[in-house]
């Protein structure tokens, strides 16, 4: 898009109005977005006038981007999703009835969405997400209802980055940001036959962003139709230096002769649906065909899985409330700085009225400790210790990633058990408490359109070069992302 508008091929305005008509059409339909930017063809034409002049700010100046609803954009609320975030909706209290939402008004924006602005990026608006992104099958808002999914509406969709992986389906922006703590990046781009990366804990800056599961391994990530676009937009939050960065890395012939290790039932998830076999055996065909060495053998002769069956689960103890009082803390001017202050202002509790199914999990006092507790400390020491040694075992087979099926099972309906689908991915809360990178790669669609997936996960931390460089070898020799037919959707 950028070398378009250098050639002047076209304008970033004639994209984002182009982008604003598919809004205008199918929005009302998917539901894709919590809030809108309404000066969005002045910030187009901004970018016109700034390119035209010779004054390119950075690679994605002019290209439509969404940002998930739980980053903080100065000038526009953080809602999370939740209802209780908004002061034109309501929460009920069985005894004190209808309560007013709280607007949480950011006074800067996140850094990750201070980097696409400084890059150029144009902000088309805020994704919906299911409150406070704890859903892994669908959005569910309490605030805002749900996203369909685009390929049918009977679908999941994918969650908890929803709206975002939805409306780069439908076309109403070339990228969006989503977040991840087990898996809701991957989730929805590989619903709907996106790339998507969830990048090592600690790659990108999560200030400004409303916490997941678990604040100690939360990233943010982009979702896109193209690896070469989630590589370009990572260089941009990732603050690469130019022509050094992930997307200058991609290039044909990267599987040759790499030794990819492939799915071992009972390692991680169990038995694959048949119609998911299947399908991976000829994705394992295609890497294979393009000069990868394939390892049948990775865990299952080692201790590995008595070893992490034995680590203390997240959700078992988790820095969940600390983190959404950091967070609340950091919004400045005359917001509530803690839940304490929050409870006083709006008159109740957040998480009265939620409709997202992990959050009394998740908040509940016995399995919360401020983020400097021994007892945190400890699950952080083991989740690292538990990546030193995947570490050491891939290198000791000369592994250099794995290549895994996104999921046991086909893609649910939207009306599936959310608990069940976060259950049935093969990878998403193991690369999530390790803090690996991981990329979810088209596969195609099942004889009945639902979309299907395949994972590259990275040997170690901060191997994302590598796993951009494989995903983008498959998906340039498969081509096997598909597009929905919006015309049914009108």
């Amino acid at each position: 898009m950028r070398a378009a508008y250098d050639r002047g091929d076209y304008r970033p305005t004639d994209v984002v109005r182009a982008c604003l008509e598919r809004i205008r059409m199918l929005e009302p339909r998917l539901n894709t977005f919590i809030t809108i930017n309404d000066r969005m063809l002045e910030d187009a034409e901004r970018a016109d006038n700034e390119i035209a002049a010779g004054r390119p700010l950075g690679p994605l100046h002019g290209v439509p981007v969404i940002i998930k609803d739980n980053m903080n954009q100065a000038g526009y609320r953080t809602t999370a999703g939740y209802a209780g975030f908004a002061a034109d909706d309501r929460v009920v209290d069985p005894v004190a009835g209808a309560l007013n939402g709280v607007d949480l008004d950011p006074q800067k924006d996140a850094t990750v969405v201070a980097r696409l602005k400084e890059a150029g990026a144009i902000i088309m608006g805020k994704s919906n997400l299911p409150d406070f992104g704890l859903d892994g099958l669908r959005a569910d808002s309490s605030h805002n209802g749900d996203t369909l999914n685009p390929f049918d509406a009977t679908f999941a969709p994918g969650a908890s980055s929803t709206g975002s992986a939805t409306a780069v389906t439908a076309g109403f922006g070339a990228v969006s940001l989503g977040t991840d703590t087990a898996g809701s990046i991957l989730f929805p781009a590989s619903a709907q036959s996106l790339v998507g990366l969830k990048p090592s804990f600690g790659l990108l800056p999560v200030d400004g962003i409303f916490p997941g599961l678990a604040s100690h391994h939360d990233v943010a990530g982009p979702i896109a139709k193209t690896v070469e676009d989630v590589a370009a937009t990572l260089d941009v939050l990732a603050a690469t230096p130019t022509g050094q960065g992930y997307q200058a890395k991609l290039r044909r012939g990267a599987l040759q002769g790499k030794v990819i290790g492939l799915f071992e039932p009972g390692q991680w998830a169990g038995e694959l649906h048949p119609l998911v076999a299947s399908h991976y055996q000829k994705m394992v065909e295609i890497i294979e065909s393009l000069g990868a060495r394939t390892a049948h053998v990775v865990f299952v002769d080692t201790d590995w899985t008595t070893v992490w069956n034995a680590r203390t689960f997240f959700s078992s103890c988790n820095s969940y409330l600390a983190g959404v009082d950091a967070f609340l803390a950091g919004l400045g001017g005359a917001n509530p700085a803690s839940r304490v202050e929050f409870a006083k202002q709006a008159g109740f509790e957040i998480g009265l009225g939620t409709t997202a199914p992990l959050h009394s999990l998740l908040a509940h006092p016995a399995r919360n400790v401020g983020s400097d507790d021994p007892r945190l400390k400890a699950v952080i020491d083991t989740a690292e210790a538990l990546c030193r040694k995947y570490e050491a075992i891939l290198s000791a087979r000369g592994i250099d990633a794995l290549f895994l099926p996104r999921s046991v099972n086909p893609l649910p309906n939207l009306d599936g058990n959310s608990l069940d689908y976060l259950g049935d991915q093969v990878v998403g809360t193991q690369v999530n408490e390790m803090g690996l990178p991981a990329i979810t790669v088209p596969g195609g669609v099942l004889p009945d359109g639902r979309p299907i997936a395949v994972d590259f996960v990275g040997r170690a931390k901060f191997t994302e070069a590598e796993i951009l460089a494989y995903a983008y070898d498959f998906e340039q020799e498969s081509q096997l992302r598909c597009t929905p037919n919006l015309g049914n959707l009108r």
